[in-house]
């Protein structure tokens, strides 16, 4: 029979047990405390200027995602402090922030090939073998055939053929501007151009007949999407450890919240909206032939399925495309044409507006050139694009303001050199954009002053200086677009109207998590005598 172990046996086998987890723990804490100190320093071994950690687990992710403070905002603190190129600790995550403009010039343009992909959106799919894809988070091959797809949508011939449509949304919104303020009072005209933007969208985007002003839920409804508040655990956890993405997506997209839960309802009316149509061309396939706008451009070049892979290495140059668009491509090129071209030409007519309310040489100057050009009734495809003063004025509001800045961000996909600076693969490399766009190495002494006239100049620019739009192959598809929304109608309002500040203040209040949004742009007009 086999004797009972002793008491103080046990008890000293407990205490060695007790004793080998603790060191274990102590080990396996300090063998972890030691990797994320490693993985913390991943550009201060490299001999690259680093944002110091906030945390060794978050890096400076907690810094980064606050709605009342830009990220791009804080890109300029640290430029100052750092230099023209330094890296930040996205949690796990290598990023490489430069205004330096040999780098973003490689970065955009020179050294595509090896930066064809734009940093991985939060929470994002998997650009390579999801079926909803858009424009805008596609990547290689994928990429390529979207855009070529996409191109005659936005070609000159196309934006005439929509310009009647533009011109109606102005009209529309000029006369209830100037029913509830043309006495002269000061209101939020940020409010208004909101209201511009998605009507024009839904008119080219979604079949919607008629303007909707003060009327459109989806005004609200998009408006919330870009001012979500990212500075949640769940954003700083995918950061920390980005192998949860793929399960934490499939769990927001299940469950309703305030991160995914506009972006599902968006993506459902659309959905709609995609179905209504095909099931009207069915009934009646001559429908096909009347193009009534971007969604028939795009299910006319659709195939209802089609083979995803991984796509392995990718050359620009040699990438093959098919002209076809699945269904759930449709779907999604329709949803990021309204995530594109609402909240950032909206924003770009309010700072220029405020900019003109605050320079008034230079209103006067806009407003002599659109008497010049324009007729008394109605601004032509050709007036727009002769009128090249306010377009000098939009160009260098953009360069004040480049709200879109969050966009000028690639992921590196191959190791590579830029000069002496080594870039590995998956590090993320992101434009200060601001710092760029006032270096006065590239625009002079002048940098900080409001100058349209710099875009009269026989100075080029040189490439990848100013990139509001982007830059490279990936550039803004919209650009001429969203250009030709703005400069129709500021052209419509500056013939009738003077803009005035609305506040003793010369300054906005800026906030956004993706877009740098005003918090309220105050504007009074005055009819023109």
């Amino acid at each position: 029979q086999q004797r009972p172990i002793p008491p103080s046996v046990l008890k000293e086998i407990k205490a060695r047990g007790m004793i080998a987890l603790l060191l274990g723990l102590v080990t396996l804490s300090g063998a972890l405390y030691f990797y994320l100190l490693h993985r913390s320093s991943y550009f201060t071994r490299r001999g690259i200027p680093q944002v110091p950690p906030a945390s060794l687990i978050f890096g400076s992710s907690l810094e980064m995602f606050r709605k009342h403070e830009p990220r791009i905002l804080k890109f300029g603190e640290w430029t100052k402090k750092y230099g023209k190129t330094y890296g930040v600790k996205e949690g796990a995550t290598n990023l490489l922030v430069t205004s330096d403009l040999e780098i973003v010039n490689d970065v955009f343009v020179k050294q595509f090939d090896n930066f064809y992909s734009r940093k991985a959106a939060i929470f994002g799919p998997d650009v390579d073998n999801e079926q909803r894809i858009h424009l805008f988070l596609a990547r290689g091959s994928r990429w390529k055939r979207l855009r070529y797809i996409s191109a005659p949508s936005f070609s000159i011939s196309s934006l005439r053929k929509i310009r009647p449509i533009v011109e109606d949304s102005v009209l529309n919104m000029i006369t209830i501007m100037e029913q509830r303020h043309g006495g002269g009072d000061a209101f939020n005209i940020h409010d208004f151009y909101c209201e511009y933007t998605m009507d024009t969208i839904g008119r080219l985007v979604m079949g919607q007949k008629e303007s909707l002003y003060f009327q459109n839920p989806k005004v609200e409804l998009v408006k919330a999407m870009f001012m979500r508040d990212f500075d949640l655990p769940l954003v700083h956890l995918r950061y920390a450890f980005p192998f949860i993405t793929p399960i934490m997506r499939k769990l927001l997209l299940k469950v309703p919240n305030r991160l995914t839960g506009g972006f599902m309802k968006l993506r459902a009316e659309i959905h709609d909206a995609v179905q209504e149509r095909i099931t009207r061309r069915e009934q009646n396939p001559s429908v096909a032939d009347n193009v009534e706008d971007f969604i028939d451009l795009f299910l006319n070049s659709r195939e209802d399925g089609q083979e995803l892979g991984a796509q392995g290495e990718f050359k620009l140059s040699e990438a093959k495309v098919s002209k076809s668009l699945t269904i759930d491509e449709v779907i999604s090129q329709a949803f990021v044409f309204i995530l594109a071209g609402f909240d950032t030409t909206a924003n770009a007519l309010a700072y220029t507006s405020w900019l003109l309310a605050v320079n008034p040489r230079v209103m006067r100057r806009c407003q002599e050139e659109i008497d010049d050009v324009c007729g008394e009734e109605s601004i032509s495809f050709d007036d727009i694009n002769n009128l090249r003063y306010l377009e000098a004025t939009c160009k260098e509001t953009l360069r004040f303001f480049p709200l879109g800045a969050f966009a000028n961000s690639r992921q590196c996909m191959n190791t590579t050199k830029i000069g002496d600076l080594e870039i590995e693969k998956d590090t993320d490399v992101a434009v200060d954009t601001f710092s760029l766009h006032f270096d006065e190495a590239i625009w002079g002494e002048d940098a900080a002053e409001f100058k349209p006239e710099r875009w009269l100049e026989d100075r080029k620019v040189p490439q990848a200086a100013y990139i509001p739009f982007g830059a490279g192959p990936r550039i803004c598809i919209g650009m001429r677009l969203a250009m030709m929304e703005e400069k129709m109608a500021l052209a419509h309002l500056l013939r009738r109207f003077d803009f005035l500040k609305g506040t003793e203040s010369s300054s906005l209040q800026l906030h956004g998590a993706l877009t740098l949004t005003p918090v309220e742009v105050p504007i009074r007009i005055v009819k023109r005598q």
